[in-house]
């Protein structure tokens, strides 16, 4: 019977043969069946390299050593064990410091996944075919304390908070031990409940990334199957244990520390899939030496702890390119509605992918995070969950803390990626700041350097590149936030921008740059307008605060008063930012997304309409006061000279552009 029920268990991997393996392929034991050729694989493979679940991964040099000589049920606060549904490494009933032993693998398990049957503990590395476990030596349980003694002293503007300590412990080993070819299943609930890691090593060395990717997705998918089965099953002998196989008993222990009668049953479909983060996050230590020296500037400018500047290491893994499904981008991953406060965002620049201007935002919006929450915390978890909730969510419990959100908040916007941000934000700058022990002698990119220079007109991308005296490439490195329009000469480079160029290259820039001729640099921008196609239940006021346009300048190019009624299907012309309140469009359309329009003498003249002032209050942001006076971010910026990481002092005077 029981060995009936394993194979049923163990239909997973009915296509796939296993074997064990550690978390470093350099150590995986080479498998018999032979490998397909890459042309062989050009399809989707019939028959597969034999995929290998983990046993468990090795801990790292100085992991051994700290957990050398605890007793296997005394180790504190144990992380994740990873395993194979059923085997070996599934946690066993709570006890004071951690988890009892776990079960052994049954003999026939053990000969169908090639796994030594054996008792796992934390601290040991995987069972490797063909060697010899040892136990490990009992000693007595004050040498916990000991051992917790010895950590190094927590950070007290980031504190380890015991109740995230095993979410630490996991995120630390997605980030430094787990491949981008192994894929963790465990417990949404409880990071420590892990069912199965299966391992794609192999597979990777055969396959394209498209095949490997759509294999990750079929056996991950396969894998949660299997999963909810052994649950129902599981649910349904609860009180009846003794009629339990193996697979199904090392299930039950390992919701030992619960006595819900319907744990089980709740807890199917309540897992997810992580896959390993080492090789990305290798390369984003690599790619942030090139931008982490002036990012701890900035912070440190605004007095804020320099840790912060690791938290793109969650965020992105230092891909200035990373687009999120839901719209944020950058090294930061701003969310539109976030950039459009903090930064340039609009049809000349997009900051977000700007690695320092997005950091000088970046370290705005945290501070005002935590000015409104007085807790880094909470701040950092803001930082994903919005200021908003983060409050809601406290004065819902009536608490104060991050830990009083994780214990008595269930708010349904509030899930597993909030819950768990902090805690990636700990593991992966404590990863940082130990690179080499997680890593070795990885070779970190040096400082980029460079220097800054400001336009004072109207100028061509081209012709700024030309005379910065470097390639396209450099220039685009140390210029990223410009949209194609721009780079493409459709819009020019308006004043008052900043602009990066090799350094030492400054002096010969501004020499070259104040012997431009008139047909170089102008006093005006190339005016053009976006299209967009009405959808129902879009207003004027709508689109004004999607494309930060004033609603009097979409009128005015529209032709439409403000009581004009807009119909579902038909197309409005959004101007640029900068664009004057009246333009003068070109009767062609020469492409389907974008209308080119000429500047009409008079528009001109309107643009030069008698400014207000403002007078700057507590807490008010550039993006507030535009939305007050209809206008926005950059022609604030214009008018007033400001540069992108200007800040807005209490009591100034702002000129507001007229409409």
């Amino acid at each position: 019977m029981i060995e009936t029920m394993t194979k049923k268990l163990l239909c997973l991997f009915a296509l796939l043969g296993a074997g064990t393996a550690a978390a470093d392929p350099g150590t995986l034991p080479q498998n018999s069946a032979p490998q397909q050729n890459a042309a062989a694989s050009a399809a989707q493979p019939v028959n597969p390299p034999p995929l290998r679940m983990v046993q468990g991964i090795a801990p790292s040099p100085a992991a051994q050593t700290q957990a050398a000589g605890l007793p296997p049920n005394r180790i504190p606060a144990p992380s994740v064990t990873l395993a194979p549904a059923g085997t070996a490494a599934a946690q066993g009933p709570a006890v004071a410091g951690g988890f009892s032993q776990p079960l052994p693998p049954t003999p026939a398990l053990a000969q169908q996944l090639q796994i030594q049957p054996q008792t796992q503990i934390q601290g040991q590395a995987a069972a490797v075919p063909g060697q010899t476990q040892t136990a490990q030596p009992q000693v007595a349980a004050p040498l916990v304390a000991a051992v917790q003694a010895a950590v190094p002293q927590d950070d007290p503007s980031f504190p380890h908070l015991p109740i995230l300590r095993p979410q630490v412990e996991f995120w630390t080993k997605v980030f430094s031990e787990y491949s981008e070819n192994q894929s963790v299943v465990h417990s949404i609930d409880d990071v420590r409940k892990v069912y199965v890691v299966l391992d794609f090593t192999q597979q990777a060395q055969t396959f394209d990334a498209v095949q490997l990717s759509l294999l990750k997705g079929r056996e991950e998918s396969r894998a949660k199957q299997q999963i909810d089965d052994l649950l129902k099953r599981v649910d349904a002998l609860q009180d009846t244990p003794e009629k339990m196989d193996a697979d199904e008993h090392r299930v039950y222990m390992m919701y030992a520390d619960s006595r819900d009668p319907h744990r089980f049953r709740e807890a199917i479909g309540s897992f997810r899939v992580q896959r390993g983060l080492r090789e990305r996050t290798a390369h984003a230590l690599q790619v942030a030496g090139r931008y982490l020296p002036q990012m701890e500037q900035i912070f440190a400018s605004y007095g804020l702890p320099t840790r912060l500047t690791r938290l793109p290491l969650v965020e992105s893994s230092f891909n200035l390119q990373a687009y999120s499904k839901v719209g944020a981008a950058g090294l930061w991953q701003f969310m539109p509605s976030s950039a459009r406060i903090y930064m340039r965002l609009d049809e000349i620049a997009d900051d977000r992918r700007d690695p320092w201007f997005s950091t000088d935002a970046a370290a705005r919006h945290l501070r005002d995070d935590y000015a409104a929450l007085q807790s880094w915390p909470l701040a950092v978890t803001a930082y994903n969950h919005g200021r908003g909730g983060v409050a809601r969510g406290l004065a819902k419990v009536n608490g104060t803390g991050l830990d009083d959100l994780l214990q008595r908040y269930d708010g349904d916007s509030f899930g597993f990626a909030s819950r768990n941000f902090y805690a990636e934000f700990l593991a992966a700058s404590d990863v940082e700041r130990d690179w080499r022990k997680h890593f070795g002698d990885l070779q970190r990119d040096a400082p980029t350097q460079f220097e800054t220079v400001e336009t004072r007109d109207y100028v061509p991308y081209g012709t700024l590149q030309r005379l910065s005296n470097t390639d396209a490439t450099t220039f685009r490195t140390l210029n990223p936030a410009y949209n194609d329009e721009v780079i493409d000469g459709r819009l020019y480079v308006p004043p008052g921008h900043l602009i990066r160029v090799p350094a030492g290259a400054a002096d010969r820039f501004k020499l070259a740059y104040a012997s431009l001729g008139p047909d170089q640099r102008f006093e005006h921008q190339r005016q053009y307008y976006v299209l967009h196609r009405l959808e129902r239940g879009e207003s004027i006021a709508k689109l004004s605060h999607r494309f930060g346009v004033s609603q009097q300048a979409i009128l005015a190019a529209n032709g439409l008063r403000s009581n004009a009624r807009l119909r579902a299907g038909s197309t409005v012309k959004i101007p640029p930012h900068d664009a004057p309140s009246t333009v003068v469009a070109s009767a062609d359309t020469p492409e389907p997304h974008v209308l080119k329009a000429s500047v009409h003498a008079a528009a001109e003249r309107k643009a030069a309409a008698k400014l207000r002032l403002h007078k700057v209050k507590s807490g008010q942001t550039l993006g507030a006061i535009a939305k007050r006076y209809q206008t926005s971010v950059s022609a604030l910026r214009q008018v007033n000279g400001l540069g992108n990481a200007d800040r807005l002092r209490v009591g100034s005077m702002l000129k507001i552009p007229g409409n």
